[in-house]
């Protein structure tokens, strides 16, 4: 199987990055495959995040390359890039974001708007899919912020994967068990490649590969 995402000899260098902190990675080199759940384990010092903002586009790196498979992005225009990330990736974070006046459903379809200019019919179909997917097509109507926690984060997730993305990146969300065991079934059930930067300390119970970093750099890549 080809993989999916790729980056060589990747450098980055952020000063004030993630709540006033310096953040630096330094010569990664990995390779991703789809149906995989990896999980990045290591402090918030240790440019854990700092190496997925550079994986999803996010954050452009200062030297080295990544391919999207096998095509360099360094040589695509940056209108083209953009279209790119937002087609190939989806995106969870520390908090959810939802517009809380406005539906779950009407959250979660916003991507197929903006991004795939779905029409109405098709992004109703699919908005539910993905609602069932996450355990909470009964919430279809319900305004996103009267929502508990918990459905807030299962809303958050079908947004990000309603457009059909190949990568799924999560940069220190929270929801633990819950959540991370969604982001599993996304990586074995629809053959997504799921990155995961979590907060809980479980590297390893559940992933199927662990890449630990340490002062910038990957100090172990296990496959589980």
């Amino acid at each position: 199987m080809n993989p999916v995402l790729t980056c060589r000899d990747l450098c980055c260098h952020r000063t004030n990055w993630n709540e006033s902190q310096n953040a630096s990675i330094q010569d990664v080199t990995l390779t991703f495959s789809s149906a995989t759940l990896c999980e990045f384990d290591g402090p918030d010092s240790s440019g854990r995040d700092l190496l997925l903002s550079n994986l999803g586009l996010l954050e452009p790196a200062d030297s080295g390359t990544i391919c999207l498979d096998g095509r360099n992005i360094g040589e695509i225009p940056e209108d083209d890039l953009r279209r790119l990330r937002n087609e190939t990736f989806g995106f969870l974070f520390q908090y959810p974001c939802l517009l809380p006046s406005f539906s779950v459903a009407e959250n979660v379809a916003m991507p197929l708007f903006r991004i795939c200019g779905t029409d109405a019919a098709a992004a109703r179909e699919r908005t539910f899919e993905v609602l069932d997917f996450c355990g909470i097509p009964h919430l279809e109507n319900q305004l996103a912020g009267r929502l508990a926690a918990s459905a807030q984060r299962r809303t958050a997730l079908a947004r990000a994967l309603v457009h059909r993305p190949k990568i799924l990146v999560a940069i220190t969300p929270r929801g633990g068990d819950e959540l991370f065991d969604l982001a599993l079934r996304t990586a074995r059930e629809l053959g997504l490649c799921v990155l995961w930067a979590g907060q809980d300390g479980k590297a390893g119970e559940k992933a199927q590969r662990v890449i630990q970093v340490r002062d910038g750099r990957i100090s172990s890549d296990r496959q589980l």
